[in-house]
């Protein structure tokens, strides 16, 4: 048997197999390169949203009257970063790690949604302030009790009770979402909040009506 007349055929193989190897290689190489420049651009966007969403759960729902536009200013420029986050996520190439792309944006998409909701929460509670505080500064300013003060008193009382369960409604929005909360403490704390706030509308609710 000839066997130089394999080795010529054998080498060839072997420098197929070799080449193919190293174009899988360079393959893999530049694919975990593209994944992990991925990872690099996303992850930063969940911290600073995660912090955003945690710095908004901590903003209190009923602030002082005074201070309640500029909260919920607050949280207004809250939702805006975290939507121009989201944004910047779904301009990425995501060819090389769709599932992660796509779990950071409903990341960001549930953050910017309860921080939204929050915001509204506060405006909501805010009406409701200036609703009672309306009612309060009709009773008091009472000299006769006439037929249109009377009227005006039944009318106010209304927009008490409008407000309170517009208030109502906001807070039970929030806590709907909190199950899209990743931080199960910080989401109780939240509830626990959310359930003081509801027990002291009610009780402000039913102190107005006895004006």
């Amino acid at each position: 048997m000839n066997i130089g007349a394999f080795r010529k055929p054998l080498l060839w193989a072997l420098v197929a197999v070799a080449v193919v190897l190293a174009a899988l290689a360079a393959r893999w190489g530049y694919s975990n390169y593209r994944q992990h420049n991925l990872r690099q651009a996303v992850v930063p966007q969940l911290q600073a949203a995660d912090e955003r969403l945690r710095t908004a759960l901590g903003a209190p729902l009923e602030p002082d009257a005074a201070q309640a536009e500029q909260v919920a200013a607050g949280l207004d420029a809250a939702v805006q970063d975290i939507e121009a986050r989201l944004a910047a996520l779904r301009a990425l190439d995501a060819a090389p790690d769709p599932a992660r792309v796509e779990a950071a944006e409903e990341a960001l998409d549930d953050a910017a949604a309860i921080v939204r909701r929050q915001a509204a929460a506060v405006r909501a509670g805010l009406a409701f302030a200036r609703s009672r505080e309306a009612l309060r500064a009709h009773i008091r300013g009472a000299r006769s009790r006439s037929r249109d003060w009377v009227s005006e008193a039944v009318e106010l009382k209304h927009k008490v009770d409008k407000a309170y369960f517009d208030y109502k409604y906001a807070l039970d929005g929030v806590a709907a979402r909190l199950g899209d909360v990743p931080d199960r403490q910080l989401a109780a704390q939240t509830r626990a909040r959310i359930d003081a706030a509801l027990k002291q509308a009610a009780a402000a609710r039913k102190a107005a009506g006895r004006l």
